[in-house]
């Protein structure tokens, strides 16, 4: 008569023990979204510690290089993020809101191209893509460009003041935030908007997170209440 009653007081045990494991956020080290010598700084940690405080949950941040944070999202190890949603990442990691959005494109010197207006003034021009993303797809399709894989957007900013690239990705927020940290004069550069895309907050669906479906409702909740107005003062933070 007691192995009933025990088994049912072990499972709720261990069901309040997953509750209790803090949620493991992952960051890009590319800022203004992380700062890998500054954990607590940037728009991934201060974003998701307002959202877990008001939701009543815990969370723990750190940053991984890109290409790991899609890894951590496919096994689990990185239970959250921000990042631009595509289909082929909605089959294993779900889309809960969409927190802010986020301007793609390509910065360039003035200097050197003193007439950029739109994408296709890059035409035949050196470009780094940020391996692993989508975002500035269609700008593969400029006549001539001769594309190069960054792993960062701080190798592309490199490889741009070497004149290894004539154009490199960035985004907005965080162009202002990337030239001072790289010692480059803003009114030196230009950027040209390639695509506009929403921000998701992904959760992994290998994640304890995933399977708490009270939780994901209060982050959701707080996502598309309170937490907007967070965001936007994030959003002025890191220009």
């Amino acid at each position: 008569m007691m192995k009933p009653v025990l088994s049912t007081l072990f499972a709720a045990f261990a069901s309040l023990a997953i509750q209790a494991a803090p949620t493991q956020v992952i960051g890009v080290p590319a800022a203004p979204w992380s700062y890998p010598d500054n954990p607590a700084a940037g728009i991934v940690p201060e974003y998701f510690k307002f959202l877990f405080e008001k939701a009543g949950a815990e969370m723990t941040v750190r940053t991984m290089p890109y290409l790991r944070v899609i890894e951590g999202l496919k096994d689990g190890t990185a239970e959250a993020t921000l990042l631009i949603p595509d289909a082929e990442r909605d089959t294993f990691a779900f889309n809960l809101c969409s927190p802010t959005q986020i301007r793609s494109g390509l910065l360039y010197s003035k200097a050197k191209l003193p007439k950029v207006a739109k994408p296709e003034d890059l035409a035949g021009k050196r470009i780094g893509f940020l391996r692993g993303t989508k975002a500035i797809d269609k700008a593969k399709s400029i006549a001539d460009i001769k594309p190069n894989d960054i792993e960062n957007v701080g190798q592309g900013l490199q490889m741009l003041v070497a004149d290894r690239l004539d154009a490199t990705f960035i985004s907005s927020p965080g162009i202002d935030t990337l030239l001072k940290e790289k010692n480059m004069n803003a009114a030196d550069y230009g950027f040209v908007e390639v695509a506009t895309a929403p921000v998701a907050l992904y959760v992994s669906r290998k994640s304890e997170l995933f399977k708490n479906e009270a939780l994901k409702a209060k982050l959701k909740s707080e996502c598309e209440g309170s937490a907007k107005g967070f965001m936007q003062t994030l959003m002025q933070k890191y220009h």
